[in-house]
C-alpha cells in the first residue's frame, strides 16, 4: 500500500522514544525510564481520556518541545517517520501556545516547526503541512486562529480545537471558528471522541467544521440497520450528504477508554460502507503505539476491510487534505 495520506497526526504525540531520552537528558528533565523500549511502554500505558491521563503523557513530550532546535528536530523526524510508512502527503498538528515556556513567541514556534517540516521534505520527499490547534480549555483560540491565518505562507493549512472535550463544546470558541471560516485556512474540530453526539452537532451546525477529528460517534445520530448506519438526525444527514470527512483513529479510540468501543465493534468500516467519508489516521503514533499502516491492518484483520474499501479510504484521505490553492 503506497502513497497514503494522513489527516490527523499530532506532532507532540508521535515523538521517537530515543529522541525524548536524548532531549530530556540535555534539558535535565527526569523521565520514568531511560530505556527506549520501557519508555515506549510507559507512553502506551494508562492514557484514558476520561481521566485526563493522556494529557499527562503530553505534558512530558511538550516539556521537551520548548526551544527552536527541539521543535525543528521533532518536526523533521516526523516527516522521516511518515515517509518510512509510505505516506506521501499529510498534515501534522500541534498547539503553538503550549511551547512558550522558555521564551519563544507563538510566531517563533510556528517558524521552527515549519523549518523542520521543510528540511524533512527536502531530505525525504513528500508534502506535509501544519495544522495549528487551540486548546479548548483555554481562552486564546482567537489568537491561535489569527496565527494560523497569518502563517498561510509558512505552510499552515488548518485550525483545530483539541484538548479535553468534556465541558468544552466547540461553540465556546465560535469567534475563532468564524474567523477561520472567512479565511483560506481549513477548519477541523475534535468532536465525538470522548464526549457525546452533541459535540459533533455543535462542531458542524454552529462552528461549520469542514472535517471532524475522530467523529465516529456520528453513529449516535443514525439508525443501526445491521449492515449500515442510516442518518436519522439533521447533523448526521448533513455529514452524510455533504461528505464531511471523519478523521477516524481506531487504535487511539480503543486505547483512550472514553467509550466502550473496541477492535471488534469499532464502527469505522461500517461507517465507510454506509457511505460516510471515512479516513483512517494514527492520531498519536507514540501514545497509541501505532502507524497508519497498522491502522489499515487492524481494519483488515478485525473489521473486515476489503481491498476495494481500502482503496476508498486512500481516495477519501487525499481528497480531504486542506487545499493550498
Amino acid at each position: 500500500m503506497t502513497n497514503k495520506s494522513v489527516l490527523h497526526d499530532h506532532l507532540d504525540g508521535g515523538l521517537r522514544a530515543k529522541t525524548i531520552i536524548e532531549l530530556a537528558s540535555n534539558l535535565q528533565i527526569k523521565l520514568p525510564t531511560d530505556d527506549e523500549n520501557l519508555l515506549e511502554d510507559w507512553f502506551f500505558e494508562n492514557i484514558s481520556s476520561r481521566q485526563n491521563q493522556v494529557f499527562n503523557k503530553f505534558e512530558l513530550t511538550i516539556s521537551i518541545m520548548q526551544d527552536s532546535e527541539s521543535l525543528q528536530r521533532i518536526a523533521y523526524e516526523a516527516v522521516e517517520d511518515l515517509r518510512k510508512d509510505q505516506i506521501a502527503e499529510g498534515e501534522l498538528r500541534y498547539a503553538p501556545m503550549q511551547h512558550l515556556r522558555k521564551g519563544l513567541s507563538p510566531q517563533d514556534v510556528v517558524e521552527s516547526v515549519s523549518t523542520g517540516l521543510k528540511e524533512g521534505m527536502k531530505d525525504f520527499g513528500g508534502q506535509f503541512n501544519p495544522i495549528l490547534c487551540a486548546m479548548r480549555q483555554n481562552e486564546d483560540s482567537l489568537e491561535v486562529a489569527n496565527l494560523a491565518i497569518s502563517n498561510y505562507s509558512n505552510g499552515v493549512v488548518g485550525f483545530d480545537l483539541a484538548g479535553p472535550e468534556f465541558g468544552h463544546p466547540p461553540s465556546k470558541h465560535i469567534e475563532a471558528c468564524k474567523k477561520i471560516k472567512n479565511s483560506n485556512i481549513g477548519l477541523t474540530i475534535h468532536a465525538g471522541e470522548a464526549a457525546d453526539f452533541s459535540y459533533i452537532e455543535d462542531a458542524i451546525m454552529n462552528c461549520n467544521a469542514q472535517r471532524i477529528g475522530h467523529g465516529w460517534q456520528v453513529i449516535d445520530g443514525c439508525i443501526d440497520t445491521g449492515d449500515i448506519y442510516t442518518p436519522n438526525t439533521d447533523t448526521a444527514r448533513y455529514i452524510f450528504e455533504n461528505q464531511v470527512p471523519l478523521e477516524i483513529c481506531i487504535s487511539s479510540n480503543v486505547k483512550s477508554g472514553a467509550s466502550n468501543v473496541n477492535l471488534e465493534n469499532h464502527p469505522a468500516v461500517k461507517l465507510l460502507r454506509s457511505g460516510f467519508k471515512v479516513t483512517l489516521n494514527p492520531d498519536n503514533r507514540l501514545m497509541a503505539s501505532t502507524s497508519l499502516s497498522r491502522e489499515f491492518r487492524l481494519a483488515r484483520e478485525h473489521l473486515g476491510l476489503s481491498k476495494d474499501e481500502e482503496s476508498k479510504l486512500l481516495i477519501n484521505a487525499v481528497n480531504s487534505l486542506f487545499s493550498r490553492e
